[in-house]
């Protein structure tokens, strides 16, 4: 059997799936070894992810973002290396319970669909296009990462009204530390967001003369952002307890994942 370069995938998403099943366990069990150990595995996994992006920029001269496996693939690269980031400065464990497994989910698509790896035709060479796909991505990350702090933050503010300590109590930093850092991920993620999806208007008035098409990937991609414009209020506004911002955080989510969904070749 020859092993080609970019089979690295497999080995990468067999090592976030060890890893994601790692931490689950450490949550029934709250062991810290284990959380310890998940974090060791998906960082190796992560390893591995990066030489299967390099091999992939290198065999075809652009970022992986051509088509739906391909921006899967960097979206998840991207989510865990912010997650990545933010616990070595905040050390915050109960983030990887809900970043470990959507990193995971992401790779299964990439490794699932399995389209070929190809240069950009011509007409999408473009410094404008190449922008709108990297920020968007980044966006992206950085409001998934936000979305996870937000239901980490109610889940605090409900254990902390209730007097009852849930099984994410002890995993859990404190309710200032998880409102700081959901604000400022999604903050941060909004604008870069926002600036990515005015690009992409900019590359196809370039190219088509005209308003970008109305597919699902766009329609998507419009509706999360009008999620997380809410959601942003609400955290402005100081009204972020309660069902309502978990029902728009849902709504966001399931946006996003129809929006990259939706992707066929970009």
């Amino acid at each position: 059997m020859n092993f080609d370069a970019t089979d690295t995938i497999y080995i990468a998403l067999a090592l976030y799936a060890l890893g994601t099943l790692t931490v689950l366990v450490s949550l029934i069990g709250k062991s810290m070894r284990l959380q310890h150990s998940a974090l060791v595995i998906m960082i190796v996994g992560f390893g591995v992810h990066t030489m299967w992006i390099g091999t992939i920029c290198a065999r075809t001269g652009h970022p992986p973002i051509t088509n739906l496996p391909e921006t899967a693939a960097f979206l998840s690269w991207t989510i865990f290396a912010v997650e990545l980031a933010l616990w070595i400065r905040y050390r915050v464990y109960a983030a990887a319970f809900f970043v470990y497994p959507l990193v995971l989910l992401l790779l299964v698509v990439t490794a699932v669909v399995g389209e070929p790896f190809a240069g950009l035709p011509p007409e999408l060479r473009s410094t404008l296009f190449t922008s709108h796909i990297l920020l968007t991505i980044l966006g992206v990350a950085g409001l998934m990462i936000g979305l996870a702090f937000t239901v980490l933050a109610n889940a605090q503010d409900k254990a902390l009204r209730s007097k009852q300590r849930g099984r994410l109590w002890e995993w859990i930093p404190s309710l200032n530390v998880c409102k700081v850092l959901s604000y400022r991920s999604l903050a941060i993620g909004f604008s870069v967001y926002t600036i990515g999806l005015i690009t992409g208007v900019m590359w196809s008035y370039r190219t088509n003369a005209g308003p970008m098409d109305l597919r699902v990937k766009q329609v998507g991609a419009v509706v999360a952002w009008m999620f997380f414009a809410a959601l942003l209020q609400t955290y402005i506004s100081g009204g972020y307890r309660g069902r309502r911002t978990i029902l728009i955080s849902a709504g966001a989510f399931v946006a996003i994942i129809i929006s990259i969904m939706g992707i066929a070749r970009v």
